[in-house]
């Protein structure tokens, strides 16, 4: 088919689909009517190499997996019983750490703070729940 788009002459050939009447009939204003649908619609399919717990594996274009091999230099990243004593292990440990004590203190500042509107306001049931939640967080 030939178009023209702003001046620029080119031809254009849609994709020809077969098309198949289906079993299916219905009523539309009176009339009966067949519904039709497209017999088969190709999808490409992404190519990409994946790794799943450690496990190298590839897509093609017809959408099948294919193993590839491991190379030996790529270790897993977390590996139960393994005990490195690296730098990186040592700093993230000794982060954690920091995290989790400012966590703590945090959480007991807010016990704090609802201690204190609870006293303010006269809740003494509150006041003795809140009390219990800071002692089992010190």
């Amino acid at each position: 088919m030939k178009l023209c788009y702003r001046g620029v002459d080119y031809d254009y050939n849609p994709p020809s689909l077969e098309v198949r009447d289906s079993e299916l009939t219905g009523c539309y204003r009176g009339r009966s009517m067949k519904f039709s649908y497209v017999s088969h619609v190709p999808v490409p399919q992404p190519v990409a190499n994946y790794t799943y717990r450690g496990v190298s594996y590839s897509t093609n274009a017809q959408g099948q997996v294919q193993s590839t091999t491991v190379t030996p230099d790529r270790q897993p990243v977390f590996q139960a019983g393994r005990i490195s004593t690296g730098k990186g292990l040592t700093a993230r440990r000794h982060l954690l750490q920091e995290a989790a004590e400012a966590h703590r203190a945090n959480i007991q500042q807010s016990i704090q703070h609802r201690i204190e509107v609870a006293r303010a306001q006269g809740n003494d049931q509150l006041l003795k729940q809140l009390e219990e939640e800071l002692h089992q967080v010190a």
